[in-house]
């Protein structure tokens, strides 16, 4: 190798040793996955909704918004949002609830709380489509354990899934059941954090254990809640595997959200642009939804007043 070769080579090893240069040599293999797995899906998906696509024509021209359009005038578009928004907020309001419950209950130290903890968690750890199968086995109304043992009691078994005014209730149930560990685990490490002080000196100053808990811990566990709120909404707003393993939108279309509703029209008919439409205003709801309940809702911890 000549003196050049060798000045050369030592030119451009140096310029490897700069600090920017090796930060972009080991970003760049999580960039070109997100550039390629992440961001060029969210632009194709977002010119698809401007097209007509379907598997039928297969052109995919131009129709600017004529699928947003199409949307706000389709009722089964205004029927999925108004399951999605019934599955929500009720899922979200029942697991809150019994998560900070629960998180309260064991935050009491009891003997073999360890081992009630560890089998609580459980059902968060498995897959939810598997979650729907399972839930509809146990529902059958033919061959259901959970029928047998309300029939062995002398009562007339639901039908879980045969009847609109059930079907939501059951899916929410259902839902409740898997997350509402995952809130409680939230709040409860939040609660096992808090300092011991604060409490020493509500008790010291006389305040009985329903003032405390309205009073001072609830205002500290706020930024968990709010942050296991969020979380969950927006899990539950965008559930498909669920609802395709347990009801599968049924009966009537009675649990049959816009998730669900994007995937029957990109998978079942074939739709493709309408589904993307579908997708994004899926989004729009989400993006909207997020940013008043972070505009509204206090999330620093403090004492309320």
């Amino acid at each position: 190798m000549t003196p050049a070769s060798r000045e050369r080579l030592g030119t451009k090893l140096g310029k490897l040793d700069r600090p920017g240069t090796v930060v972009w040599l080991l970003l760049a293999p999580t960039l070109l996955y997100l550039a390629a797995f992440a961001i060029f899906p969210l632009f194709y998906s977002l010119r698809l909704s401007f097209t007509d696509l379907t598997a039928a024509a297969g052109t995919g021209d131009w129709v600017g918004l004529r699928n947003y359009g199409d949307l706000l005038r389709d009722p089964h578009f205004w029927n999925a949002t108004k399951n999605s928004a019934v599955m929500v907020s009720a899922s979200l309001a029942i697991q809150v609830v019994l998560g900070v419950a629960l998180a309260m209950f064991f935050n009491l130290h009891l003997r073999g709380a360890w081992l009630v903890r560890g089998i609580l968690v459980l059902p968060m750890l498995i897959t939810p489509i598997v979650v729907g199968v399972m839930w509809r086995a146990l529902l059958n109304p033919d061959w259901g354990l959970i029928n047998w043992c309300i029939a062995a009691v002398g009562l007339e078994p639901p039908n879980w899934f045969g009847s609109i005014e059930m079907a939501m209730p059951t899916l929410i149930l259902v839902e409740s059941w898997q997350w509402t560990p995952f809130v409680f685990i939230i709040v409860y490490a939040r609660l096992q954090a808090l300092p011991q002080e604060i409490f020493e000196a509500a008790i010291a100053d006389g305040a009985k254990p329903l003032a405390t808990f309205r009073y001072v811990t609830l205002p500290l566990l706020m930024p968990a809640i709010i942050f296991a709120a969020v979380f969950r909404a927006v899990d539950s707003f965008r559930s498909f595997d669920l609802i395709f393993g347990l009801s599968y939108g049924g009966p009537a279309r009675s649990t049959t959200t816009l998730s669900f509703f994007s995937f029957q029209n990109g998978f079942q008919w074939q739709n493709y642009g309408y589904a993307a439409a579908v997708s994004y205003m899926m989004l729009l709801i989400l993006a909207v939804g997020t940013i008043v309940l972070l505009r509204f809702v206090q999330i620093r911890p403090g004492y309320a007043k």
